[in-house]
């Protein structure tokens, strides 16, 4: 089952991205006025020195909130224990607790002040080989900075660009650090040579954390299955059983019909869709008990001998435009892009796009079934089993392929995607068609950087910066004690951590 794959933070290096606040207990967003009220206010303005450089307050601040939230990201997710979403939000507290212990507490305190002395040592570095953040890109800062205020206010804006580590007035200066080490950064990628096998090696070892599939979905709109009298779901179980009532009997049945009738429309339309690249599909106003077009209604409001139609000899991407219960479907037309790090948020659909690959003529798509992804898709007829198992789109096209790529792949074959509860209830029905692709072998377009594509452009930029961190903490290691940690203050560093770990709930 292809998985999706949080990218590690690079190490060493420093960006605007704002920190995903953990919301401790509350499973929820934090809201931003919780936000502003975590700046802390500790005596003395600073933690420790490097090569005689202040770390300030604000500055560690910064980076245990990033440890904090990196440990979170990267290791909560194996810890959590079976069904923690279903628990309630005391019950989760009570496992956050139990995943913050003392000795991941002290190691997360620990990485935070390593990465605050390595972060000023490379600032040092950086200062003294004349790089300092110039007058015109501290002016850009403060256009920008001055563009969240004049938008957001002073103190909203303050908790919007730090995430309420610091002031506005702190980041300036913070930031400013930043465009030094990423000025000498620059300088040092000058000097490195990427080749294509180098870009070619990086993607070979994981495609998916770079490629990205563009896929269109069709949503549709189910019932929820009925509830008795005090207000349980009516299971299979429970319709099975002699105590149900005669009324809710009925109203499962009658649901049960309907899902029926989905599952029937469902693949009416991928039976449709899949004859022709160019194919088109009439929509009726069904009435779903019995999976019959409901009649229109004349100017009084008669029903007349018509049938109602949604959508006439519509193709695909207008179906999926107007008539997807999809989110944003009328304005996106249904298009998701998927890779390891984004999608569209529904798993069953992201999985099963994950394992769609490029014929050999590249000019249509093969699904690559795993075990999980054929428990997730389904389809109700045999053949569409069968084509799901050996691939998708064979190649037959009116493009023409080149010996890279096509001028315009032909769409995958329609894919049913059923998302069910614990129950066994049908919870969710997709249709989903892959229509392209962007990997390292994509067409570069023609006024494109040192001619390459985005994938490519990518990568050559991860192993850039990666180069050029390694090269910078280098030079800090080679200046061996004149970069430790000098003039520790001990008390307040305490005062710090044990603040935000109070804050948290977790002293």
């Amino acid at each position: 089952m292809a998985t999706n794959i949080k990218a590690k933070k690079k190490k060493g290096s420093y960006d605007n991205k704002l920190i995903k606040w953990i919301a401790i207990g509350l499973g929820a967003v934090v809201a931003l006025v919780v936000i502003l009220a975590i700046v802390l206010t500790v005596s003395g303005n600073y933690v420790a020195k490097v090569n005689g450089k202040k770390i300030y307050n604000y500055e560690y601040k910064y980076f245990l909130m990033q440890a904090i939230n990196d440990e979170y990201d990267e290791n909560f997710e194996e810890f959590k224990p079976e069904g923690y979403d279903d628990k309630t939000d005391a019950e989760k507290t009570e496992v956050q607790k139990e995943f913050f212990s003392a000795e991941r507490m002290a190691k997360i305190e620990e990485d935070a002040l390593e990465d605050a002395r390595l972060f000023k040592a490379e600032y040092v570095v950086a200062l003294g080989k004349g790089y300092k953040a110039t007058s015109e890109q501290k002016k850009s800062l403060d256009s920008y900075i001055d563009s969240i205020v004049s938008y957001y206010g002073s103190a909203n804006a303050a908790a919007l660009i730090t995430s309420g580590t610091m002031t506005l007035s702190q980041y300036k200066k913070f930031y400013a650090q930043q465009i030094t080490i990423a000025n000498y950064k620059t300088a040092i990628k000058e000097g490195i040579e990427v080749s294509d096998a180098d870009i070619r090696e990086v993607y070979d070892k994981e495609p998916d954390e770079y490629r990205k599939i563009t896929a269109r979905l069709f949503q549709f709109k189910l019932p929820t299955a009925p509830k008795d009298d005090d207000g349980n779901v009516i299971t299979e179980e429970k319709y099975n059983s002699e105590d149900i009532a005669s009324k809710d009997k009925i109203e499962y049945e009658t649901y049960k019909k309907q899902i029926e009738n989905y599952l029937a429309l469902a693949n009416m339309m991928k039976e449709a869709y899949d004859a022709s690249a160019d194919a088109t599909f009439t929509l009726y106003d069904y009435d779903m008990t019995t999976l019959t077009p409901k009649k229109e209604n004349d100017d009084d409001g008669n029903p007349t001998d018509k049938d109602a139609v949604k959508a006439e000899n519509a193709t695909f991407e207008l179906l999926c435009t107007s008539q997807s219960s999809y989110t944003s479907a009328s304005t996106n037309k249904g298009i998701i892009t998927v890779n390891h790090d984004n999608g569209s948020g529904i798993k069953d659909v992201d999985d099963l796009v994950l394992t769609v690959q490029w014929n050999e003529a590249r000019n249509g798509f093969v699904f690559v079934e795993t075990e999980n992804t054929e428990e997730s898709s389904a389809s109700s007829s045999s053949e569409a089993d069968d084509t799901a198992t050996t691939g998708a789109t064979d190649g037959e096209t009116t493009g023409t392929a080149t010996e890279t790529e096509a001028d315009k792949a032909t769409p995958s074959e329609i894919k049913i995607v059923e998302v069910r509860d614990d129950n066994g209830h049908l919870t969710a029905l997709y249709l989903v068609r892959v229509e392209d692709i962007n990997d390292i072998d994509t067409k570069a377009a023609e006024d494109a950087e040192d001619g390459l594509n985005t994938v490519q452009a990518t990568i050559k930029a991860n192993i850039l910066e990666e180069r050029a961190v390694d090269q910078l903490e280098k030079e800090v290691a080679e200046g061996g004690s004149k970069y430790e940690l000098k003039s520790k203050k001990t008390k307040t560093l305490t005062s710090i951590n044990n603040e935000q770990w109070e804050y948290y709930g977790f002293k």
